[in-house]
């Protein structure tokens, strides 16, 4: 069963899987605006096609969701190794954030997609920009994504009834 990640201090280390749970790599480093301010991505070390061979990938830490002692991503292994190569070290320009954002297509309209529901780590924060390695993740928090309101939380519980309807078409 898969549900958000909610200790970013776990994260180095877990296994990624991707959408069909092929092994992508492992969670090396996580990414925050500031340094301490909102996470942003993780980096992974993933194993590509040679054996033993491996490359730095930044994946949206919005992305993740925990399954047993793993974490998975909602792309294919390939999507990830085809990402845009960017410098590993101490920090993630805005520069190339925002090229990470437009490749997987994460940005202000996620907001509105996910703030009805509970089904990743993070909110993709507001504004791009740069990230810096976060060295110290005991005191980094996960910012809650639950928006929903009371009422919807209701109707999540008791959605209603459904009827059928007969539809006939003469054409």
């Amino acid at each position: 069963m898969t549900s958000a990640v909610e200790d970013l201090s776990d994260l180095p280390g877990k296994k990624v899987l991707d959408q069909v749970g092929q092994e992508i790599g492992e969670v090396k480093e996580i990414y925050a605006q500031g340094g301490d301010g909102h996470p942003t991505w993780v980096s992974v070390d993933a194993k590509t096609g040679g054996i033993g061979q491996k490359q730095q990938v930044f994946i949206p830490l919005a992305r993740l969701k925990q399954e047993g002692e793993d974490v998975t991503v909602p792309y294919s292994a390939e999507h990830i190794e085809n990402a845009p190569e960017i410098e590993g070290g101490d920090e993630i320009s805005e520069e190339d954030d925002r090229k990470l954002r437009d490749y997987y297509a994460i940005d202000l309209a996620d907001q509105e997609l996910r703030s009805d529901n509970k089904s990743y780590v993070t909110l993709v924060p507001d504004e791009g920009g740069a990230s810096s390695k976060v060295d110290d993740t005991d005191n980094l928090e996960t910012p809650d994504e639950d928006k929903r309101s009371d009422e919807t939380k209701e109707r999540v519980k008791d959605p209603g009834s459904s009827e059928i309807r007969d539809v006939t078409f003469d054409g």
